[in-house]
């Protein structure tokens, strides 16, 4: 069976107070979605690689009512509804030791026990693997997402934007992907499928060929001359003008390395 995962990217680009305090390190506010937005774009290559469907039930910037992304969802019958975002407690820095940290999954009240508080405290665990972040636990909201959808749902709070240390990890790429590979671990342990990880394919040796094959008639000869005298200088111990029309680059380089250094 191929399980279909609706992914939802929390709120638009211009949603009015959906965004970091002013950053001075970065001279900007950093809007939710942006953080939001590319977790699910990661998230939605993440779940497909480990054999998953995705729907993403927001595909623009504009902020999509939470009816039409709730619909999208139950009207696919997707399997489980994930959505993601960044949490906010009063809108501004206060500083160290006094700012909300912490990531939280969140499911529909009297949830805890169902299907969904099952995959989120998968979440939560996968999530505590990676950045070092306050582990808020599993939380129960009357959140529309959670309430109207009729399959196993979760919102994921991934940090607070008004705490500046993780504000500046919602602009962290390294950071993002991690999240994504957090939450797909947790799907995949949920649905009791394997984490395909990204494979780093090795590049393979670059096969030379002789360099004379581009050379002019000229230019050859010119190659085995070189090669003479080389031999006569004593720089080589072998004659190798027979080679010209077989040395590669590589070799090439290094005997016109050689002589160079022999004539400084």
């Amino acid at each position: 069976m191929t399980y279909l995962i609706a992914l939802d990217d929390g709120h638009g680009m211009q949603t009015a107070g959906k965004r970091t305090p002013h950053i001075a390190s970065l001279g900007r506010y950093i809007p939710e979605n942006e953080f939001n937005r590319a977790v699910v774009g990661f998230l939605d290559k993440e779940l497909k690689r480990c054999g998953f469907r995705t729907l993403l039930v927001a595909q623009t910037d504009a902020d999509t009512s939470l009816e039409s992304r709730v619909a999208l969802a139950n009207k696919a019958g997707a399997h489980f509804y994930l959505s993601n975002h960044y949490d906010a407690l009063d809108g501004k820095f206060d500083g160290p030791g006094k700012d909300p940290e912490g990531f939280t999954a969140f499911v529909y009240l009297n949830n805890s026990n169902t299907k969904s508080g099952q995959f989120a405290k998968l979440a939560v665990k996968h999530l505590a693997a990676g950045t070092t972040q306050k582990n808020r636990g599993v939380k129960e909201a009357n959140y529309y997402v959670l309430r109207a959808t009729k399959m196993p749902a979760a919102l994921i709070e991934c940090g607070f934007m008004d705490n500046e240390r993780e504000a500046l990890l919602m602009v962290n790429v390294a950071f993002q992907k991690e999240v994504a590979q957090e939450l797909t671990k947790a799907m995949c342990e949920f649905y009791g499928m394997k984490y395909v990880a990204v494979t780093t394919e090795v590049p393979t040796k670059r096969e030379e060929t002789p360099v004379a094959n581009s050379l002019t008639s000229t230019a050859k000869q010119d190659l085995k001359e070189l090669l003479k005298e080389t031999y006569k200088l004593g720089i080589m111990k072998v004659d190798h003008s027979d080679r010209g029309d077989r040395m590669t680059d590589s070799e090439t380089l290094g005997l016109v390395i050689s002589v160079v250094k022999r004539t400084l």
